[in-house]
């Protein structure tokens, strides 16, 4: 047996449904289980937002056999309630070993490998931060990245909990390590297609757009400020966005840039067009700003479409850069290990 962990936004499960897929696939004889227990237990979205529930099934229609079927209802709300009963979301967020010992407890033989490091931290105002979120401190940070990419990209190496050929029962996933550089995920390009297919655009406004995206050397901007300002701020103070542009201007004739955000930053990125080395009156620049509420999805759709792609360190713009089918296309990132073919 293989249970899987599936947790956060859209762009994370994705990633949590490949390591299930790529356990799947060196395991063909276990029976093989996504678990998804985080989304029943609302306490967890005051520490890490888990915005519309489990939703892979609704976008893509995904139909993965659940650990939680092995149970009654009445089981299976204790086990869950036996989980929260541990408040791992105020310990560090340790819910690998708080889920593996309440399945454990009711008849299961997991071996945790996920581990139970603490993965959450909340950011301390100390000498050392603020240090590095000095200027002068990124800077000497990116003259230093040939030296240290190598060994940076070895340290957020986590194919060893993900290729994983075990005869052993396991709780895994959540590591997000498929969009790692390096990382072998055309071991399971073929699957990921094959389920990750996105709902025919049938609305007048992304029909639109899609058409224009299909018909231009099309860049997406993927501007995502919100919850992830605080691990992408950089991005926006440090001149990764006008490195990026630059980068593509240089060499794509008549670039046209397609700007997509979560809707609190629209408008702060139409104020500040110097971020992005754009002249928003000159250059070809358009702003998707209407695919909200359950929509939403319909913007990774879109950045999968455009030829050339701009992202921070998100997974939900990660997986624009994997659908984009361009052979010429340039995936820019601002991380040695993201997967992309440029990091600035």
């Amino acid at each position: 047996m293989k249970v899987i962990h599936i947790e956060s936004g859209l762009g994370n499960q994705m990633l949590s449904y490949a390591e299930y897929l790529v356990m799947k696939k060196l395991n063909p004889q276990d029976d093989c289980f996504i678990e998804t227990m985080i989304y029943e237990l609302p306490e967890c979205n005051n520490v890490i937002c888990q915005w519309f529930g489990y939703e892979l099934e609704r976008i893509f229609g995904v139909k993965a056999p659940n650990i939680r079927d092995l149970f009654s209802k009445a089981e299976w709300d204790q086990i869950v309630n036996e989980v929260r009963l541990t408040e791992f979301w105020n310990d560090g967020w340790r819910y690998a070993p708080a889920i593996t010992d309440a399945l454990n407890r009711h008849g299961l033989h997991l071996k945790n490998i996920h581990g139970d490091e603490m993965k959450y931290v909340e950011p301390k105002d100390s000498f050392t931060a603020r240090l590095l979120e000095k200027r002068l401190v990124y800077e000497l940070k990116r003259i230093a990245r040939p030296l240290y990419q190598e060994s940076y990209r070895r340290k957020m190496d986590t194919s060893s909990k993900i290729f994983i050929k075990s005869k052993e029962d396991i709780f895994a996933g959540q590591m997000l390590g498929l969009r790692n550089y390096g990382v072998d995920i055309d071991f399971i390009r073929d699957e990921l297609l094959n389920s990750f297919v996105f709902p025919p655009v049938c609305d007048q406004k992304n029909s639109d757009v899609l058409s224009l995206i299909r018909t231009t050397e099309s860049v997406a901007i993927h501007a995502r400020r919100g919850d992830m300002l605080q691990s992408n701020g950089y991005c926006y103070r440090y001149g990764y966005f006008k490195r990026a542009v630059k980068y593509i201007k240089k060499r794509i004739h008549n670039p046209v840039f397609f700007f997509f955000c979560d809707s609190d930053s629209i408008e702060w990125c139409k104020s500040n067009s110097e971020v992005f080395h754009l002249d928003f009156k000159r250059d070809n620049v358009f702003f998707v700003d209407w695919n909200t509420g359950l929509d939403y999805y319909r913007d990774m759709q879109l950045m999968g479409e455009c030829k050339h792609n701009i992202i921070t360190n998100s997974s939900f713009g990660w997986w624009g850069t994997f659908f984009n089918k361009n052979p010429r296309k340039i995936t820019i990132s601002p991380n040695v290990w993201n997967n992309t073919n440029v990091q600035l």
